[in-house]
């Protein structure tokens, strides 16, 4: 379910009340679940030492790699949000640690990027595996 957000700063609230622009007349913000799951993806596939699963035809050929963005699964209410993530860590690593940094992490940017305040990150660690090789560090794309 999409959300919807009053995009007017509180500093302009009272101004913009007086040239008769409120925000219902104005219009609104609808950010849908996607946006907040790619968002939520792409943050922890720029995180070190996270990776997440390509899935393959009908689950066959499926790869697991530290370059692959991780599942992410939204459930927006309002202004608010749940996440479930599956990710990969890098071994060796402290799995409490390394998660409970990465809810942090993961929390805060996406709060800051989409208006939309994270009330649940649940995270299930689905394998471990080597670092990247290193051929595509340093290159960031959105997919």
């Amino acid at each position: 379910m999409p959300s919807t957000l009053d995009a007017t700063p509180p500093s302009t609230a009272s101004a913009t009340a007086d040239r008769g622009d409120s925000p219902a007349r104005r219009g609104g913000l609808t950010i849908a679940d996607k946006v907040v799951e790619r968002t939520a993806g792409q943050i922890l596939k720029d995180l070190p030492g996270v990776g997440g699963t390509s899935s393959g035809l009908f689950g066959i050929g499926a790869n697991s790699s530290m370059d692959t963005r991780p599942s992410v699964d939204v459930t927006l209410s309002g202004r608010s949000c749940t996440l479930a993530v599956s990710l990969g860590l890098s071994y060796p690593s402290p799995i409490a640690e390394v998660t409970e940094q990465v809810r942090t992490q993961l929390s805060s940017e996406v709060e800051h990027l989409t208006g939309v305040v994270v009330r649940q990150v649940d995270i299930a660690v689905r394998w471990l595996g080597a670092r990247s090789s290193g051929s595509d560090q340093g290159r960031r794309s959105l997919q």
